[in-house]
């Protein structure tokens, strides 16, 4: 197992291998909803690369770590309300995202969530929309997949609640949105190409911190203490992963999908099988509430992180 940590980080948001499994980005902020700083660890040398900062409160990478977006409300970061966007693959600039037409929609505001397709070539991005003339306080919520390059909308899927919390399917013709950490418990299933609504499930717990497609379409929905696995086409549960004490903050899936790890609030950290649910090796590092984690490409390595700025690195066996 290696140690490292996050220098000014309270609170680390997620972690991400790259495709060659030598560095893991790390995205994390001060405060529960706020992303301040996306750091680079050298999983050779221990060291840390670099720091790209940007105060905003929701941040997405591409599946090749190429490309690092942040979005936020008008007020965050000096104006910065919709998104923008810099290359990790050299010196930083930060490029204003273009939305269809123009710059910054007036009718677009309050930035909540984002998330790549797995091409990289589409952003999924929760935000909300104006209602009635210009200046007018009322908005609805709504869900936007433009084209990354071009900023073109593709589709648009009306929601009833503020998507803080995305993520496409492996084929990228499904998106899952929830509240995340203080929104609302509901998960709800879009078919992206039709631009509807599958199916909405609403777990018992008080928050669902994460939903994350298995490559087979199958959803895992972490709320409460549990984790709850349901086909690719209904909101009954497949399977309920029941091992934790605390709530359950992050969930990992390798790329085969036989494996999910989760992680929950006391530091524990659990393996499980995705056939039948059952529970596998178990870990705690001893870094205190984990926050995220992620597989390596060889479904061997794991990163976990805490609210401490702490993140580990070991390795499973096969």
């Amino acid at each position: 197992m290696r140690e490292y940590k996050l220098k000014k980080c309270k609170r680390v948001h997620s972690v991400h291998f790259t495709p060659d499994g030598v560095r893991l980005l790390a995205l994390g902020g001060a405060e529960a909803r706020m992303v301040d700083a996306a750091v680079w660890l050298n999983l050779a040398t221990g060291d840390s690369e670099g720091r790209v900062e940007r105060f905003v409160t929701c941040a997405a990478v591409d599946p090749g770590l190429t490309r690092y977006v942040v979005g936020g409300p008008d007020h965050f970061a000096r104006g910065v309300a919709a998104v923008e966007w810099t290359a990790l693959d050299r010196a930083v600039e930060w490029r204003r995202f273009v939305w269809p037409k123009r710059t910054l929609p007036p009718t677009y505001k309050n930035v909540s969530g984002l998330a790549f397709d797995p091409t990289g070539s589409w952003l999924a991005i929760g935000h909300s929309r104006v209602i009635g003339p210009r200046g007018a306080n009322r908005s609805r919520p709504l869900l936007t997949i433009v084209d990354r390059d071009t900023g073109e909308a593709e589709a648009e899927l009306p929601t009833v609640r503020e998507a803080c919390v995305l993520s496409f399917s492996a084929d990228g013709a499904r998106l899952a949105v929830t509240g995340g950490l203080d929104g609302d418990t509901a998960v709800t299933v879009f078919d992206v190409a039709a631009r509807k609504e599958l199916f909405t499930f609403e777990p018992k717990g008080t928050v669902t911190r994460c939903a994350v497609f298995l490559p087979d379409g199958r959803l895992a929905v972490a709320n409460g203490r549990f984790v709850y696995v349901l086909p690719a086409d209904r909101a009954t549960p497949q399977l309920t992963l029941d091992g934790h004490p605390k709530q359950v903050n992050a969930v990992a899936v390798t790329q085969d999908g036989r494996r999910v790890l989760t992680a929950s609030h006391d530091g524990l950290i659990r393996t499980w099988d995705t056939e039948r649910g059952e529970p596998g090796a178990s870990f705690d590092w001893h870094i205190g509430p984990v926050t995220a984690l992620a597989f390596a490409p060889d479904g061997l390595t794991c990163a976990a992180a805490a609210l401490n700025g702490k993140v580990v690195v070991w390795d499973m066996d096969a």
